[in-house]
C-alpha cells in the first residue's frame, strides 16, 4: 500500500502542500483532481522523490521511502509518467523503452506485455520518439514506466493533449493494470468525468490541501464540481 501522511512541501517561502494525506491499495486507482496550481503535480513529484518534502512521510509496501532518491524509488517498484511525457525525442522507441531497464530487475529486457497493451509501439520500434504523435508519445511514456516492472504507477495528466480514442485506450490500460494486475495507481487528472469512471477513490485539492476525499461512488458530484470551478 502507498501511504502519504501529512505531507508538506515548500518552494522557498511559498507553502505548496499543506498536510496532504492519501492511501492507495493494490488494485485501486486514486485520482487527484483540482484546478491548475493547487499542488497536484508537486504531490506526485514528492511521491517520486523529485521534490524534497519539509514534513510528513511516504511509505510504500510498508517501507518508509520519504528520504529515498528517485532512482531508489524506481528500484522499489514505483513508476512515474510525468506531465508532458518527457520522452527522449532523438532516441528510437526501442531506445526510449530501454532507458527504464536500469530500474528493472537485473537481466530484464523490455517486457512483451507493453506491446500487448500498446500494439502501435511494436511497429514503431525504430522510429524516433519525437516523430510520434502526442497520443503515441503518451503510450510510449506509459510503456517506458512499465518496462521497469513497477507495482505502483503514478501518472500526471495522462489525457493532456490526447485525442479521444487514445484517451479511451489509456483508460482501458489503467483499469487493466489495477484490476487484473493488482497495481496501485495514482493519477492527476483535469477531466472529472473520465476520472470518475476510472477511479475507486478521488481526492480534490484546493490551495495545497485536500478539500474533499472519499470513495468515488460516495462523493457528491456537484460538490466535486464546485471545488473544480471555484
Amino acid at each position: 500500500m502507498l501511504a502519504v501522511s501529512d505531507l508538506t512541501l515548500s518552494y522557498g517561502a511559498s507553502l505548496c502542500l499543506r498536510g496532504v494525506s492519501l492511501a492507495v491499495r493494490p488494485g485501486e486507482v486514486h485520482a487527484v483532481l483540482g484546478r491548475n496550481g493547487v499542488g497536484k503535480s508537486s504531490l506526485l513529484r514528492a511521491i517520486m522523490g523529485l521534490e524534497r518534502v519539509s514534513g510528513g512521510g511516504i511509505s510504500w509496501e510498508g517501507r518508509d521511502v520519504t528520504r529515498l532518491n528517485p532512482a531508489d524509488r524506481a528500484r522499489a517498484r514505483i513508476g512515474y509518467v510525468p506531465q508532458g511525457r518527457e520522452i527522449f525525442p532523438f532516441l528510437s522507441v526501442q531506445e526510449n523503452l530501454e532507458t527504464a531497464l536500469a530500474a528493472a530487475p537485473r537481466g530484464s529486457g523490455v517486457p512483451g506485455e507493453v506491446f500487448d497493451l500498446f500494439p502501435i509501439l511494436r511497429s514503431f520500434l525504430r522510429r524516433r520518439g519525437g516523430d510520434l504523435s502526442g497520443g503515441q508519445q503518451q503510450q510510449l511514456a506509459i510503456a517506458r514506466a512499465l518496462t521497469a516492472r513497477p507495482r505502483l504507477l503514478i501518472l500526471d495528466e495522462p489525457t493532456e493533449g490526447i485525442q479521444p480514442n487514445v484517451i479511451k485506450d489509456i483508460g482501458r490500460v489503467i483499469r487493466h493494470l489495477a484490476k487484473d494486475r493488482g497495481f496501485a495507481v495514482v493519477l492527476v487528472e483535469q477531466y472529472f468525468d473520465w476520472a470518475r469512471e476510472l477511479a475507486d477513490h478521488i481526492s480534490v485539492m484546493v490551495r495545497g490541501e485536500v478539500a474533499l476525499a472519499g470513495a468515488t461512488a460516495e462523493l457528491e458530484t456537484e460538490a466535486v464540481r464546485r471545488l473544480l470551478t471555484v
